[in-house]
Formats: C-alpha cells, structure tokens, sequence
C-alpha cells in the first residue's frame, strides 16, 4: 500500500540551495530531475507488486480542504472509504465497539453517556441534572464540614458545585503557564499578602500600628512588597519581571489606601489576616485576640465556618470592634443597599459573627466592605449586623433542607465565566432554557434567596 499526496510525491524540482541553476545549470549537476526520478522509482515499486498495488491518498486536508488526486494515481474506478464506515478489522477498542453496535449499547460507560446525553434534552429535570436520593450520607458528610465563604456561597448560588466539589472532591486542573497579568483572585490575594506583612512588621515595632506614622508605614509596606515579591515566585506562576514590578507597585499602593484609610487611635490594636476556625492553632502568635483554632457556629444551625478576616480592629477595653473586608474589584452597582448580595457577598457578614461569638463581653460590632480601587476608597457598613446574621442562617438552614431532599442543580452561578464547573455542564446555551421551568419548580422558594439584597 502507497500512499500518495499531491504535495508530498512526486515531489517538485526546486533549485540547488548551495548551487542555483543561474549560476550552474541544474542539468550539468544532474541529467534527470528529482520529479522524473520519484515517477521512475513509483514504476519500479508497482511493477512489482505481484499481490496486488493499493495507492491511498486523503481527500482533505488537515484543515477540511479539498486535495487533488497525485498524478501517479491511474485513471480508474475509486473506491471512496468514510470515516464513518465499520471497519471488517478492529484497529483498536474504539473501531471494535463501533463494528459491533449492539455490544457497545450495552457497554456501561457508553449506556451512561447515551441517557445522559438524552436525559439533557427532556424538559423535565433526571438525575444527570443533578437530582439525588434524599439524605444522601455524602451530601450530609459534606455539609458537616466546617464551610468557608466561597463553599457557602456555592451551597447557595450553586448547590450542583457544591456537591462536585465538596461532597465528591472534584477538582479542577491548574494551568501553570507564566500569565502578563494576575486574575481577580490573585490580584486581590497579593493585596491581602502585602497588607499582612506590613502590619504585622509595624506591630513588632516599637511604636505599633497604631501609632505608626506615615513614613513608617510606606517603609513597612516597602519591605512586604519586595518580600512578596522574592516570596511568590517560588510557589506560583507570576508576569515577566517588569510586569511584576508594574504589579506589585500598583498592589502596594492599594495596600496604602487601606492602611492608612482611617485614624488610628493610640487605644486601639489592628490585625490583619487574622484567621478562625482552622484545624489547629499550629504556629499561631501570642499576642492574636483568639487562637486559631476558635470555632465559630451560625447561630440556629450547625454549620461551622472557617475564614480569614482582612483586617480587625479593637479598642482598648474591647467594647468596640471593627471588621473590613478589602475588596480589589470594582464597585458594584447599589453596593450601598446590598447585605448578603443574592448569596454572593458573605465575609463581612461571617467576619462580624466571628467577631461576636469569639470576643468576650458581647462588643458592638462594625462590619463594612471597602473598596480599595478608586481614587478615594469607597466604605460600605452594614447597617444591621443582627439581621444579616438572621438572614444567613436563615438562607443556609433552606440551602441544607434543599440538598438533603436530593435537589442539587445549577444555580445562577453556574453560568459565571470564572466557575471552574462550567466544563462539566453542556455546552449549549439553551441546556439552561430547556430545564428553567423544571429547575424553578423543583428549587420552590428557596430561589428567592438569588434576589435577596
């Protein structure tokens, strides 16, 4: 068997690259061209053929075009082969499975990829869109864990991912490639980084953060901004040199808009990245208003949560405490009147439940988010920390009802371009209108938390 490709044989005569024919004539070096010799050697090869000469050749290209037929090919009848055919010889598993279609309907992995593929197209909602058996002791183990904010807001916005992720441990694969830029989540991390480093320096100082002056804080955040610098290489991809520079300047200066954001009073003691809820209290400091390991309970329910909090600060007699929640991104739209954001914005209200629960004598507690981005920051309170902190619980203790009653589907976060989980749903659009109706039905009132501000 040949096989034949009009680019490929028989190949074209092209000028000597060390002797042109301009300069020596190609027909002084060799009497017969490299064409003539390539058809001479194809008469050789098929004439010899005593079982039989098969000539093959593609009839598109690698990119779909049309090929013309080599004209070593004799005229004659073609047999014209599709890619679809079954072949009379298995070359592997997959051609076996396609000659035998009845064998491979009954494979189990192929029957499950079928239903699934049928069941995304029926209107009403199956178990391939996410509908499990009622208390399920996976879904309940997962729920039992100490959540986050980001696994809270996938029970929420999302319970199909957070069954993926939590309960079954899916994972999505890092991409270790050098990035120009750093994405929403590493930007606002780098911030949070810097911010710790520098009020940690200025708190082992003499003077404190408190009364640090200006100069001392640009100073500390100078030094946490080229130690981070040095530091992050090492564990992860960042930008080409000068762009990290360009980075970490732009992320020291946010860092100074939220250090030096408010008057500090001599009385008062600041932490930043102050962590709670962790499995242990391995390598915690001593001077920390809690050990690390402090639990916190939403009250009303059982769940458990973990975090860090970006910055708190205490008064002297510990009646009065404040929790920031730094954000990096933009400001969103009536930012003023949002509390839980649909689900989406929960730190500052965890923040100040932690703040509650794990600071003796039940202090006044100010939460607010701030917007570090403008040119003047932008602060946003919470104008009741009381309700907020009814309104989660109340919204979680509907999301665990809903996921022990075996409803897991997507959620309106599912569709965000930033959920990793996206890949594992179909990738038409109109998936989402087919099971819309179906999906609202089965969720009930529990999606009206989506519209909560």
């Amino acid at each position: 068997m040949l096989g034949l490709t009009t680019r490929s044989w028989p190949r074209r005569a092209a000028d000597d690259p060390l002797l042109p024919d301009h300069i020596v004539p190609r027909t002084r070096l060799e009497p017969t061209t490299v064409t003539e010799n390539d058809r001479k050697l194809f008469h050789v090869i098929s004439s010899n053929a005593s079982g039989g000469c098969v000539l093959s050749r593609s009839r598109r290209n690698a990119q779909g075009g049309m090929l013309a037929a080599s004209p070593l090919v004799p005229p004659g009848e073609v047999a014209v082969l599709k890619r679809t055919r079954i072949p009379h010889h298995a070359f592997s598993e997959s051609d076996r499975l396609r000659a035998r279609p009845i064998e491979a309907a009954e494979a189990p992995h192929l029957a499950a990829a079928t239903a699934c593929w049928r069941d995304w197209r029926r209107p009403e909602v199956t178990v391939h869109d996410g509908r499990v058996r009622p208390d399920h002791p996976v879904i309940r183990r997962a729920i039992d864990q100490v959540q986050s904010a980001t696994s809270l807001r996938l029970m929420l916005r999302d319970p199909l991912a957070f069954v993926w992720r939590y309960a079954l441990g899916w994972h999505s694969v890092p991409h270790d490639v050098q990035p120009l830029v750093l994405d929403a989540r590493g930007y606002g991390q780098l911030v949070h980084e810097i911010l710790k480093r520098a009020v940690d320096t200025l708190e082992l100082s003499r003077h404190g953060y408190a009364r640090a002056t200006a100069q001392e804080i640009e100073a500390a955040l100078a030094d946490a901004a080229a130690s981070t610098g040095e530091s992050w290489p090492l564990d992860r991809s960042v930008p080409p040199r000068m762009l990290w520079q360009h980075i970490l300047d732009a992320a020291a200066r946010l860092a100074l808009k939220a250090l030096t954001l408010d008057e500090t009073l001599p009385d008062t003691r600041s932490w930043t990245e102050l962590p709670f809820g962790r499995d242990n209290d391995d390598g915690a400091p001593d001077n920390v208003p809690w050990p690390p390991n402090a639990s916190v309970v939403i009250p009303g329910t059982n769940i458990r949560v973990r975090g860090t909090i970006d910055r708190l600060d205490i008064n002297a007699v510990g009646s009065a405490v404040r929790v920031s929640d730094y954000k990096t991104g933009a400001v969103p739209k009536r930012a003023d009147q949002s509390v839980l954001g649909g689900g989406a914005e929960l730190q500052r209200v965890i923040y100040a439940l932690a703040a509650r629960q794990l600071i003796p004598d039940d202090p006044r507690v100010v939460a607010r988010l701030v917007f570090l981005v403008d040119e003047s920051p932008r602060i946003f309170r919470l104008q009741d920390v009381d309700l907020a902190i009814g309104d989660i619980a109340a919204h979680l203790t509907a999301a665990c009802a809903v996921l022990l009653r075996g409803i897991a589907f997507p959620g309106p976060d599912a569709r965000e371009q930033w959920n990793d989980y996206r890949l594992a749903l179909p990738a038409a659009a109109g998936f989402f209108q087919v099971k819309q109706a179906a999906v609202s039905r089965a969720f009930g009132d529990f999606s009206r938390v989506w519209s909560c501000r």
